[in-house]
């Protein structure tokens, strides 16, 4: 099987992330060259890794991207693609067109992973869909969604979970400490993680609010929020409201990690605070690396969180809530750790990246021996 994959993003989120990693997996058994920016963000990651094959279009920011389009259609028939899987949605009417324009009509295969929040049931949209044969979607909630506002579609979008790699290592006693040490935490400190980019919707703030408030209970909590900021000097506000809160001495900050999995493993617990994600890949990397974690009731977090069982689940933007979930962890040692255990026999099956390859791969198979695109 040839598979193209495609994504002109500039940028270097989840989205593109999971573009490199689908290369990497399906590299193994498949042919795969992926059509990226080489301005964009996502080129210095395939740069690293020489080994995959990939091809260069100049990006351009158009409703009707023709002229590239007959680009990548000429590249497609020359290379005598079988699917074209892509991920962002600037680049669908990219992919319709190149298809449309292609003798060799691939496949086309649209995972979806930012929501739907408007009717998709205009001319132009229904031309982009019809030229499509299957939308996978990363959670169930977003499911609905798309076949609420993509009219005609409905028996084409199905659910595929991200899947997340177990740790590279796995941190023994010894090094926990020593790592905890080089943060400034103590052996008997208990201290929640927070991974993410440092921006408002994120809801780093709220963690800051629930240690206060659990400190007026007499309850010590610290914490570890690592991620860059999206915008110059957010860092120093949350800095700044901690100070303010009385409680700076309790909290470390970290930029950017490439491994964080290795970070949360120091981690009594790890908080997705978010507003709301579509999915929150951050839960599923602290399950399977066998710590306890709180989500946000909102977008994918009840998909992954079984309330009490695999995880614990906080009202949105509240903050008495965070503190209270936090808390019961805080003072239930044995409770923590089955939640711990919970989580990371579900992570461990469901949100397992093997399967999830192993899972887009028949896909794949399927649309390809189907050879049918919808009609809308």
């Amino acid at each position: 099987m040839k598979i193209l994959e495609l994504c002109m993003s500039p940028g270097l989120g989840g989205l593109e992330l999971y573009v490199f990693r689908s290369a990497l997996a399906l590299s193994h058994r498949h042919e795969v060259i992926s059509v990226i920016n080489t301005q964009g963000k996502l080129a210095e990651r395939y740069r690293n890794h020489p080994a995959l094959k990939t091809h260069a279009l100049n990006y351009r920011r158009s409703y009707l991207p023709l002229i590239n389009a007959r680009k990548l259609a000429h590249f497609i028939d020359q290379q005598q693609i079988d699917v074209i899987h892509m991920h962002w949605g600037n680049d669908l009417a990219l992919a319709a067109l190149a298809k449309k324009f292609s003798k060799r009509k691939p496949a086309l295969v649209y995972t979806r992973q930012m929501q739907i929040t408007r009717s998709k049931d205009d001319i132009y949209h229904r031309f982009l869909y019809s030229q499509m044969n299957l939308m996978l979607t990363i959670t169930h909630a977003l499911e609905n969604d798309a076949k609420k506002f993509i009219h005609g579609f409905a028996s084409r979008i199905k659910t595929l979970y991200y899947g997340v790699a177990a740790p590279a290592h796995i941190l023994p006693p010894n090094e926990k400490i020593q790592k905890r040490a080089q943060l400034n935490f103590n052996q008997d400190d208990f201290v929640v993680g927070l991974f993410g980019r440092l921006e408002d919707g994120k809801g780093q703030h709220l963690l800051l609010k629930a240690i206060a408030e659990a400190q007026r209970h007499d309850i010590s909590i610290k914490a570890l929020i690592a991620g860059h900021e999206m915008a110059a000097g957010y860092s120093n506000t949350l800095k700044q409201l901690a100070k303010e809160l009385k409680i700076d001495s309790q909290i470390q900050f970290s930029d950017f990690v490439s491994e964080p999995q290795a970070l949360m493993q120091i981690c009594d617990c790890v908080t997705l605070t978010s507003y709301e994600e579509t999915f929150g890949l951050v839960l599923p990397e602290a399950m399977r690396a066998g710590v306890a974690v709180i989500g946000s009731n909102a977008g994918g977090g009840p998909e992954i969180i079984d309330h009490e069982t695999t995880g614990l689940l906080f009202e949105p933007r509240n903050v008495s809530s965070l503190c209270q979930q936090i808390s019961r962890l805080y003072s239930n040692p044995q409770f923590k750790h089955d939640i711990a255990l919970g989580g990371k026999n579900k992570a461990d099956t469901v949100f397992n990246q093997d399967e999830h390859f192993i899972k887009l791969e028949q896909h794949f198979l399927s649309v390809i021996q189907s050879g049918t695109s919808v009609t809308i």
